[in-house]
């Protein structure tokens, strides 16, 4: 069965070239290709296409409003097409908050050694976008959520988002030489270069019974294999010794399809929380300061970028910096964070298993560990091991996680107590702190 794929940008030169990697796949059908915001909900509507390819800054109408108003009247699994600039770094985070799928950065001006990388990165994203569960989360017809419900939260975020438009202004092209996706020749206009991420693709299946099972040590070792050697070591079960905490502990791992997700468990919680919350999120570094940027703007509770060897407090969300692991660890008595640089953990960097280890070792039965939405096994064994030494843990149920991987694998493992909407998730937070 073919996938159907609407690209959507105003540069010649970039609809041509994605328009041919994507032909390069045999279940992919490029149907149509627009050059501004008014075609791209045009051409969505006129031919309800699996995958939307979405630039956002466009002529006549912006990507940020077009998306918005697809995934109003028909929501489309979107990837959204983004430059590492300060003008629009905002508009993209603001997209993956909205709903946006994923992102992909735009390859103007990268070398030829870095094309293969981003290639088959595109491909990847759109086949992976097509089995995703945005149609179904957005459809109104098919919510279990109150359709009233979900208007109010859709003008809500537009209200909140609508503040970032007035920001977000075309990116001034270098007269420098760009290489052609394909050909690999020079070609002319640009933009700026960024090194595109790569993950691991893993084809969403259908949930089996959950089932309680017990992680070994060599199981839990195990986590850290990699097709590149880890030098990260993850460490066995034994509690910290001497560990004084004075609080719960709750630590969140998300990756496709989190930011979205996030905003919806985290915008809710009193600034009182009497606990602090550690959390990774799988995302481009360049994206980082603005999705903690948004977040905390649309949140009642502090978020902010955690920082190495600072002390937790409660009522704060601590964000991993990209492209370094964030870990719990002692300085005498008291936990504090660790952020450090090492290879993939899981083929991630920053890893939730790191994380989710680090924090049963010190918190053991006062930790809450969450596994959300996203692709591949990251944060599983971690669960586990929050699990086994006492603590309470948590994965995202089918119904709302945009891509059906990583809570998956959780609940086939038995490694999670509670299988939990994204709308229910906060709901517990009060409750167990």
């Amino acid at each position: 069965m073919s996938i159907k794929v609407v690209v959507a940008d105003d540069s010649a030169f970039l609809r041509k070239s994605i328009t041919d990697i994507l032909s390069e796949e045999k279940t992919v059908t490029i149907v149509d290709t627009a050059v501004n915001g008014i075609e791209a909900v045009e051409k969505v509507n006129k031919h309800r296409p699996d995958v939307l390819v979405l630039d956002l800054i466009m002529p006549e109408m912006d990507g940020l409003e077009a998306f918005k108003r697809i995934m109003d009247d028909y929501p489309v699994p979107t990837i959204i097409l983004s430059a590492i600039n300060p003008q629009n770094m905002d508009a993209s985070v603001q997209a993956l908050l909205m709903g946006a799928f994923d992102y992909i950065v735009k390859p103007g001006g990268i070398g030829a050694k870095d094309l293969p990388r981003f290639r088959e990165e595109l491909r990847s994203k759109v086949l992976l976008a097509s089995q995703s569960q945005i149609k179904k989360i957005f459809s109104k017809a098919s919510s279990k959520r109150k359709i009233t419900s979900l208007r109010q939260q859709r003008i809500d975020e537009t209200f909140e988002f609508g503040l970032y438009l007035k920001d977000v202004k075309p990116i001034e092209e270098e007269k420098s030489e760009e290489i052609d996706l394909v050909s690999k020749k020079a070609v002319k206009p640009k933009i700026k270069p960024a090194k595109a991420e790569v993950k691991e693709v893993i084809p969403p299946k259908k949930p089996k019974v959950k089932r309680k099972v017990t992680i070994s040590k060599k199981e839990v070792k195990e986590v850290s294999r990699d097709k590149k050697k880890s030098t990260f070591t993850i460490p066995d079960l034994k509690p910290a010794i001497g560990a004084f905490v004075k609080s719960n502990i709750i630590v969140i791992g998300a990756s496709v399809g989190g930011p979205r997700t996030l905003r919806t468990i985290l915008k809710d919680l009193p600034l009182n929380l009497s606990c602090p919350i550690l959390l990774v999120q799988h995302l481009n570094a360049f994206f980082l300061e603005s999705f903690v940027k948004s977040l905390n703007t649309a949140c009642k509770v502090q978020v902010r970028t955690a920082k190495d060897g600072e002390s937790l407090r409660p009522g704060i969300v601590y964000v991993s910096p990209g492209e370094k692991h964030m870990e719990l660890t002692l300085k005498g008595t008291d936990p504090h964070i660790r952020i450090f640089k090492s290879e993939p953990v899981n083929f991630c960097i920053p890893s939730i298993d790191v994380l989710f280890f680090s924090a049963a070792r010190i918190y053991r039965e006062k930790t809450l560990g969450v596994l959300l939405t996203g692709m591949g096994k990251d944060g599983v064994a971690g669960l586990g091991a929050i699990q086994k030494l006492g603590g309470k843990t948590i994965a995202e149920s089918e119904e709302t996680a945009v891509l059906y991987g990583m809570p998956k694998f959780a609940k086939q493992q038995g490694v999670a107590d509670m299988i939990l909407p994204d709308y229910k998730i906060s709901d517990f937070f009060l409750q167990y702190t």
